[in-house]
This record gives structure tokens, C-alpha cells and sequence, in this order.
């Protein structure tokens, strides 16, 4: 029994040695992620410093940061640097975050996030940090003791016994070890106990500390977790193939509410849970959530249960609990993709799970959630996995229904022909139908005619105040604006502040010249909109065209950057006849544009030409052109006349030499 116990002894103090972790690391769309494969359960603290993050970690672990930076770049972690126990992490991004949580079996994992940290995040806060203890140096044993340093120390943490086994390596060391303490014990060099000393008292555990189980913890380590770090929703839980059976409709609702409530009028919860699952597999999802809300359920599975019911009536989800699932590994990521209102651009999402979750699904619910789907995998520009979504309906639909018609439509790329037959039909979708051609024709610069946009505003007046209102509104105005009729597109554009830059770009490519001075002529007091470059560009050279240049130049940043600025506000300082800062503007320039600007600057800059004497032919020649437009004679008038005027100075300045 000594020996056994001056060998725990032994081990126990060897199990202190310093032990390499090697970090691991990987890119995924949203963060970069750190993992620490501890092999025991330590403390850790991460908090803010000077620089960006510190981890902080207990005497013993010694990080490997060899296979850190192969596989993932310096946008977000700009730098790591180990410090005796602690590493300290600087970031490559302004707007990101990073947090940190433990894994079941015991890996510690850093996420550095885009966007801003969560409000209250303790990840935040500046970590209080005592002074670095000097590590003995092992050529000399002898030297004198270092005088205790105040502070964190961790021997005052109440350890945990870990049952490791030991490896078979192991074994010689360890007899070893015992045959030497036996001989130490006979010639009375070691001193065996009954007992072991106690223990000093221990204080509390540090923030952070997670020794075990508790709340955040998952059981199993293989399973997936989201980019947050909680657990996905299991597959069996969102099976809906199997919640059905094999009768027809009207005979399976019997069995599938049979026995609600049993003796005493007493709910059955396995019943009520049946009922409600049969009711999502036939894609009934107000009745579902009634069922689930009138009778007494698991709190857990009436949200899960009331969130798929609004996804299958194409109803807001308000309830969380689906959006983090979009990353997921298994079916959950079908349905977290599915409660996004819109789809969320640069956020982690699975659409390879999510459609082997999809194809999974009966036919008929297929048909009923596909034009979502579709949907979300348009909005994220994921071309191919929306054209998976639509050809899974369509192999098993010979002969479309009218919602996957028009889902066909939607995704055809043709001029809108099939959509312009669902709109002559008429009947079911052909208003959808409707809207999603207006939408595709005024998306690619094509005008609508007066019946599509007399149509789209008699849709208006019937959905005012609905979800489509806003859409609706933006295709009234872009679709004024495509006619010409500017003044009642700006009118509307009060009500639809989204069409605000696609209709400056309709005036700018399509507007009158009457039309371009009462909205482009801005006041002084006015601050130009908020518009691409190419809308702003286009709005200055016509201004600048139209002998505006002062107008024109309010349209162009105040210190022109990109050489097709810089040409646009050259030719508006011509027109101003600054020679001068034109040359500046297209300085270091080539091409044409550049060179015909560099000339006519020069011919300004320079004395004026030979005088000729003005015959009366020059006189007619200057006559404004009757075929051009009423502003467009007047600059010419004023050009000629300017051109008259330097032609007779020069004229007199020679025979006043004579």
C-alpha cells in the first residue's frame, strides 16, 4: 500500500510537465475559428488587452502554432504571439468580434466573427492579468529560491481526479519508479505514509472555469454545432417523412387524432404530439400551431413546432430558434434557411444539406416549399443550388401544378416569355406572375408598357398596407420613370425610397433635357443623393453637355479619384474655360478622351488665332440649327456669338497696328 501510494505520488507530480497543444485552425464563411484540444480539463480566460484578445491559460500547456496560419488568412487574425501561458491575439479586421466556448470532449475554440460583439459579450471586457512568473531554468537546480510573486496562482485550484488510463509505454517507467522507491524506502531515504497531507483550502474557480457538465455543454462530442457553438436540432427531430402514413388524407386524420385525451378528459401528450406532426406532414401549419398552443406540450417542441408551422403558410417566423441552424450539418439547415426572412449575404449557410433535407421531403410538401427555397438561394446569388431546388419538383411533376409554373417562370432564362403566358391565362398566380415580369423587365432597363403599369397599380391600391407594399411601390415608380413621366416618379418616390437610385439612373440614361434640368440642377442648399458612380457620371456629362458645368461639377466628388472622374470634371472646367485645372485633372491620363481634353486646353491657354476678315456667309453659318432642341440652339447661339466676338477684337488689334 506505501509503495501504490508513493507511485500516485510519483505520477502525479510528473502529470504537472509542461504538455504541447497544438493549435488548429480553419476559414468558414462569417469567421475564422482556433481550436485547443486540452487534455484534461483546465481553466482559461479570454478577455480584451491593448492589442486585441488574450487567452489565458494555466501553468503546463505549451501551444504549437505551426499549423495555424496554412489554413486560414490575416483578414481577420492579423497576428498571434505566445507569452509564457498566455497568447495574445491581434486582429486584422476593424468590425469583428471574437468569443470563445468548450466543446464536450474538452477543446477550447476561439471564433473571430464579423460584425460587431454582442451587447454584454464578457469577451469584452479588459482581462486583469497578474505579472508573468520566470520559469526555473534547469542548468541550475541550485540556484537560489525566487521570492514568491502576488497574484493568480494555480496551485490553489482545487484539482479534479481524472481516471486516465495509463498507457502501456507507460508500464516500464512506472516499475521503474517503484523498484527505486522501494529500495529508497529499505535503505531509509523515503519515508512512507498511511495517509496523504490534506489539502490546502481552495478558493473559488476563475471566470470562465467549466469542469464537467453543466448548462452549454453538449453530451455527445460528434454532434454538429452552429457557428455560435449550440447544438443543432437532430435529424430525427425534424424527420417529417415519417410523421405521415400510408393512407389516404381523409382516412389517416382518424388514427393521427385518435385518443387525445384520455380517461377524465386528461390530455395525452404522445397523442397531442402525434396529431401535430401529421398535421406538419400534410403542410396544414395554423392548424398545427392551434393544436400545439390548446394543449399542454413541451415548451422546447411547441416552438420548434409553431416556427415550422408559419414556414409552411409562408408566414413570418418570429420565434429564433431555426435562424442559427442555416449553418448545420443535417436537415436543420433546411429549415434555418427557410425562417430567414431574407437571406442573410456572407452568414454561414448549408445549402448542400439543406437540399439533401429538401429532396428527403414528400412530394407534396416539396411543391409547397420549393418557390421559398428558390427564393433564399436567388437572394444569395447561388444560381446552381436554386436550379437543384426547382428541377427536385419538376422530375416528379410531369404536368406542374400553377405554383410550380410559376416558379418555372421566375427561374427561366428567357425574355419573360413564360411569364407573360401565365399573365394572358390569367386565373391563379397570374398576379405574381405579373409582378415578377414587371420586376425582371425594369431590372434589365427595358420600359413597361401602360398596361403592365396600370395593372401594377391597380395591385397597389389592393395591397396597401400588406407585406408586397413596398415592392409594389418601387415598380409604380420605376415603371413612371420608364415611360418618361419623371415628375410623377419623383412624386412617388416619397413612398419608395428603395427605387431612389434606379430612378436617378432611368433619368440619367432616359431623361429630357427639360426634364434633366428641373430634377438634376440641384439647389445649393440641396446634398446630392447617395448614387453609383456610373449614374453620377452620366448625370455630370449631360449637365455638362447642356452648358451647365457648375451644375455637372456637383455631381462629382470635390477631388476626383478614378480616371473616369477626373475626365467628367475636366470637360466640366473646360466648359468653365479653366484650362488650367483641366490640365491637373486629366495630368498622368491616356487616351483619347485625355488627349482631345490636353488639346483643347492648350488651343485655349494660347493666343487667340489669325484674324479674318467676317464676310456675310459667316453671319448665316452662325445661325442657330432649327432642327435641335430650344436649349440646345441657345448654346450654340452663344458659342457663335462668343466665336464672332473674338474674330472682330482680333480683327481691330490688326488694323490698329496697320
Amino acid at each position: 500500500m506505501r509503495h501504490l501510494l508513493a507511485a500516485a505520488f510519483c505520477l502525479a507530480a510528473t502529470s504537472v510537465a509542461a504538455q504541447t497543444v497544438t493549435v488548429r485552425s480553419g476559414a468558414h464563411p462569417g469567421y475564422s475559428r482556433l481550436a485547443f484540444d486540452l487534455p484534461v480539463p483546465r481553466p482559461w480566460q479570454l478577455g480584451r488587452d491593448d492589442a486585441g484578445y488574450v487567452l489565458s491559460l494555466p501553468p503546463g500547456v505549451d501551444l504549437n502554432l505551426s499549423r495555424v496560419w496554412p489554413a486560414i488568412g490575416r483578414n481577420r487574425i492579423a497576428g498571434l504571439r505566445t507569452e509564457g501561458d498566455r497568447l495574445h491575439l491581434s486582429l486584422g479586421c476593424r468590425t469583428c468580434h471574437a468569443i470563445a466556448f468548450e466543446t464536450g470532449n474538452g477543446t477550447l475554440v476561439i471564433d473571430v466573427k464579423d460584425g460587431t460583439p454582442p451587447s454584454g459579450s464578457r469577451f469584452e471586457e479588459r482581462l486583469a492579468l497578474a505579472p508573468l512568473r520566470p520559469r526555473a531554468r534547469p542548468d541550475r537546480p541550485d540556484g537560489p529560491a525566487l521570492p514568491p510573486v502576488a497574484g493568480y496562482d494555480w496551485t490553489e485550484i482545487p484539482r479534479v481526479p481524472v481516471d486516465v488510463p495509463i498507457s502501456p509505454a507507460l508500464d516500464p517507467f512506472r516499475d521503474a519508479v517503484l523498484r527505486q522507491l522501494a529500495d529508497g524506502a529499505a535503505r531509509g531515504v523515503v519515508e512512507m505514509v498511511e495517509t496523504p497531507p490534506p489539502r490546502p483550502a481552495s478558493g473559488p474557480l476563475p471566470p470562465q472555469m467549466r469542469m464537467g457538465e453543466e448548462p452549454g455543454f453538449i453530451e455527445d462530442p460528434d454532434a454538429p454545432l452552429t457557428a455560435e457553438g449550440r447544438t443543432c436540432i437532430a435529424n430525427d427531430q425534424l424527420d417529417l417523412a415519417s410523421w405521415g402514413n400510408e393512407m389516404p388524407v381523409a382516412q389517416g386524420f382518424g388514427p393521427a387524432r385518435d385518443a387525445l385525451e384520455g380517461e377524465f378528459d386528461v390530455p395525452d401528450p404522445d397523442a397531442v404530439e402525434r396529431a401535430v406532426r401529421y398535421y406538419l406532414f400534410l403542410g396544414f401549419g395554423a392548424e398545427a400551431r392551434q393544436l400545439s398552443a390548446i394543449y399542454p406540450i413541451d415548451a422546447e417542441d411547441r416552438r420548434l413546432f409553431d416556427a415550422l408551422g408559419r414556414i409552411m403558410d409562408n408566414e413570418p417566423v418570429t420565434d429564433p430558434l431555426l435562424e442559427p441552424m442555416a449553418g448545420c450539418d443535417g436537415a436543420a439547415a433546411l429549415w434555418g434557411i427557410l425562417s430567414l426572412p431574407r437571406a442573410r449575404v456572407g452568414e454561414p449557410e448549408n445549402a448542400g444539406a439543406a437540399l439533401q433535407a429538401f429532396v428527403a421531403l414528400p412530394q407534396h410538401l416539396r411543391r409547397n416549399l420549393a418557390p421559398q427555397l428558390v427564393e433564399r438561394f436567388t437572394q444569395r446569388g447561388d444560381v446552381t443550388s436554386a436550379g437543384i431546388a426547382r428541377d427536385a419538383v419538376l422530375r416528379a411533376e410531369p404536368d406542374p401544378d400553377p405554383a410550380t409554373r410559376l416558379l418555372v417562370a421566375r427561374q427561366a432564362e428567357d425574355d419573360g416569355a413564360k411569364l407573360a403566358a401565365i399573365v394572358s391565362d390569367g386565373g391563379h398566380n397570374a398576379d405574381e406572375a405579373l409582378i415578377a415580369l414587371a420586376d425582371r423587365r425594369l431590372t434589365g432597363r427595358e420600359p413597361l408598357d401602360e398596361g403592365t403599369l396600370v395593372a401594377i397599380q391597380a395591385l397597389l391600391k389592393e395591397r396597401t398596407g400588406g407585406e408586397e407594399e413596398a415592392h409594389l411601390r418601387r415598380l409604380v415608380t420605376l415603371g413612371l420613370a420608364s415611360l418618361t413621366r419623371f415628375d410623377e416618379a419623383f412624386a412617388e418616390l416619397r413612398k419608395a425610397p428603395d427605387a431612389e437610385a434606379e430612378l436617378w439612373d432611368w433619368l440619367a440614361r432616359t431623361g429630357g433635357e427639360d426634364t434633366l434640368l428641373r430634377h438634376a440642377v440641384l439647389p445649393q442648399s440641396a446634398v446630392p443623393p447617395a448614387l453609383p458612380p456610373a449614374t453620377r457620371l452620366t448625370l455630370a456629362d449631360r449637365l455638362t453637355a447642356l452648358g451647365l458645368p457648375d451644375p455637372a461639377l456637383r455631381w462629382l466628388p470635390a477631388d476626383p479619384v478614378t480616371p473616369p472622374e477626373r475626365l467628367s470634371a475636366a470637360r466640366a472646367q473646360m466648359a468653365r474655360r479653366d484650362a488650367r485645372e483641366a490640365l491637373r485633372l486629366i495630368a498622368g491620363l491616356d487616351g483619347d478622351d485625355a488627349e482631345a481634353i490636353r488639346t483643347a486646353a492648350e488651343a485655349q491657354l494660347s493666343d487667340p488665332a489669325a484674324p479674318r476678315v467676317i464676310e456675310a456667309q459667316d453671319l448665316l453659318d452662325a445661325a442657330p440649327n432649327t432642327t435641335a432642341g430650344a436649349l440646345a440652339q441657345g448654346r450654340a447661339l452663344v458659342t457663335d456669338a462668343a466665336d464672332a466676338r473674338a474674330r472682330i477684337e482680333a480683327l481691330l488689334n490688326a488694323t490698329a497696328l496697320q
